[in-house]
């Protein structure tokens, strides 16, 4: 599949992104049950892809679970049989896989095969080709295409597993490929970044300047402040925001008391 661009995800929708990954689970896992849904509301939308049913072993049995995974949960105040409660439910809501698979660490309350957990890390692969994430969490600013879950079950509908280990020569090949083509995206949208702030730069420094001449401080969105020496030389303000211009030396007390 050709990497699409942000733009082109945006356009797509939700319900059309429901349906192309509902065709694609179908065409790569054909034995397995999947639900797909889209949900709109106030200000966004979201895609939950739900595994029915498996064909193959997805979660551990709670007695193949290691002593050392189930010592370090004891450790956070579960009890063993609030760790088999968990492990034995019918509906998991999982969460996300991003690191490499390690039988000793559950997924938001399950302990998952390895080849269950490939094949939902594909799962995962296959939704976020049509998502974006340009959210900054140290500014607290969320901004994706559309919101996904992942799930064994329905709160409503249990989850069937499989039995036994289900061959799947592909499947690694389709996640190492799709890792690869996330990278050079990755890559591709630093470059194109850069190239944009090269241009910004330079589209900048060559437009006339709009500070006034002789102008000394401003008042903007951060306060009262002497220019910087770049505002100085580029005769451009640092940010593109209302300001009041002063020449020369400034009365901030009698300007205050103007205010």
């Amino acid at each position: 599949m050709t990497e699409l661009t942000q733009s082109e995800k945006i356009h797509l929708g939700t319900k059309e992104i429901a349906k192309r990954i509902r065709q694609q689970l179908k065409e790569e896992f054909p034995e397995c049950a999947f639900s797909v849904t889209h949900e709109h509301y106030s200000g966004g939308s979201s895609v939950t892809v739900r595994l029915m049913k498996a064909d193959r072993k997805i979660k551990l049995r709670f007695s193949e679970i290691s002593e050392r995974a189930l010592c370090s949960y004891y450790a956070n105040r579960y009890t063993p049989e609030e760790l088999r409660r968990a492990q034995e439910r019918e509906y998991h809501q999982l969460g996300h896989f991003y690191q490499n698979y390690n039988a000793d660490l559950w997924n938001n309350g399950v302990f998952l095969t390895y080849q269950g957990y490939m094949l939902l890390k594909r799962v995962e692969q296959i939704a976020d080709q049509y998502n974006y994430n340009n959210s900054d969490m140290q500014t607290d600013y969320y901004d994706v295409n559309f919101s996904f879950s992942l799930d064994l079950g329905r709160w409503d509908k249990p989850f069937i597993d499989g039995v036994g280990f289900k061959v799947d020569p592909d499947l690694e090949t389709r996640i190492d490929q799709r890792l690869e083509e996330a990278e050079l995206a990755r890559q591709e949208k630093e470059r194109e970044d850069k190239l944009r702030r090269i241009e910004e730069d330079q589209l900048r420094r060559t437009r006339k300047p709009s500070i006034p001449s002789g102008a000394t401080h401003v008042i903007d969105g951060s306060g009262f402040r002497e220019l910087t020496n770049e505002e100085r030389e580029t005769g451009q303000p640092k940010e593109n925001l209302e300001k009041k211009w002063f020449n020369g030396p400034v009365d901030w007390k009698k300007f205050t008391l103007e205010l």
